[in-house]
């Protein structure tokens, strides 16, 4: 994820307050994989893990998941 759509707003809501969901890799709690990036406000989703999708593939999934039609 590119730092400026970190930064942008929401497109739902305005909010720019996101919340990243990882998964620990190791024990120690010291490595992480980023799988979502979600708007704190109303669950909008930014980034999710591509799992060697392409990048089509991608925003479709992302506009299903978010109910944006376009």
């Amino acid at each position: 994820m590119k730092l400026e759509e970190l930064l942008a707003p929401c497109p739902k809501c305005g909010s720019k307050d996101k919340v990243a969901h990882r998964k620990m890799l190791d024990n120690h709690n010291a490595h992480a994989e980023m799988e979502t990036v979600k708007c704190e406000e109303c669950g909008y989703i930014f980034f999710v893990k591509d799992y060697d999708m392409e990048e089509d593939e991608k925003k479709k999934l992302l506009r299903e998941l978010n109910k944006i039609h376009g």
